[in-house]
């Protein structure tokens, strides 16, 4: 199972070949495809920035239910952020609060998390990460 982060998923909804390779890819594996509710909560901000507000919600509302699962922010998640924001800090370090939450809950369910935001989330400890815009290179 993966989760795919807001760039691989804005890139599919614009049109981004390599992004539509590997979402089409996955699904004829018959790979699970989740995200965050975080993930969905910036994917709707994009839409109620638009122009066209309800043909962006349209194209999201149809690409999430695509998906598997979007995944919960839940005790186990709330925990592991926790841990993650500690460490960050004691380390001198920040991602952004909401990269924080994306990350434990892909750490809480085990996922493997795929960004093209790779630099920015190998700062967090035993999180799967591939970048999917390397992985077709």
């Amino acid at each position: 199972m993966v989760v795919l982060d807001s760039d691989i998923l804005i890139g599919y909804l614009r049109g981004n070949e390599q992004a539509k390779k590997i979402i089409i890819n996955f699904k004829k594996q018959e790979i699970n495809l989740n995200t965050t509710v975080f993930n969905v909560a910036e994917l709707y901000k994009g839409c109620y920035s638009m122009k066209n507000v309800a043909k962006g919600l349209m194209k999201v509302k149809a690409l999430l239910d695509a998906l598997d699962e979007i995944l919960p922010f839940n005790a186990e998640a709330i925990e592991e952020y926790a841990k993650i924001s500690a460490d960050l800090k004691k380390r001198g370090l920040s991602i952004g609060v909401l990269d924080e939450l994306i990350a434990s809950i892909c750490i809480s369910h085990e996922e493997i998390f795929y960004t093209g935001n790779t630099k920015h989330f190998e700062r967090i400890e035993n999180i799967s990460l591939v970048n999917w815009i390397d992985e077709s290179k």
